[in-house]
């Protein structure tokens, strides 16, 4: 929340320079205060694009990540996670090939447990 309040503040300041005066019309938004600017950017941003990392993957013996290399949920007996939701970063490249990476990875691994 930290980084979008002082990236709107940024930006705030960068079109506040003289050369931008004939081409701002009006502010998106009067909020200025810490508190009144989060209410703004929960109110007017949401989820797009591919979201991933939401279970994000994390080394055997890790505290840390949702599931382990072998996609099982750490601490659940019985429960993979086979998504791009364990993606431990968002890839460069578009997530779809990195989610069939982990979704066959995934079918071998559920396959040899049967």
């Amino acid at each position: 929340m930290f980084v979008m309040r002082e990236g709107i503040r940024s930006a705030r300041r960068f079109m506040g320079a003289p050369a931008w005066a004939d081409y701002i019309i009006s502010r998106v938004s009067n909020a200025t205060t810490d508190v009144e600017l989060d209410d703004y950017i929960r109110s007017n941003t949401n989820a797009i694009f591919h979201a991933v990392g939401t279970a994000g993957m994390s080394p055997r013996g890790a505290r840390y990540g949702v599931v382990d290399p072998d996609l099982r949920v750490k601490g659940v007996v019985s429960l993979r996670v086979v998504d791009a939701s364990v993606l431990p970063v968002v890839p460069a490249g578009h997530t779809q090939a990195a989610t069939y990476v982990f979704a066959e990875r995934g079918a071998d691994l559920i396959k040899g447990v049967w």
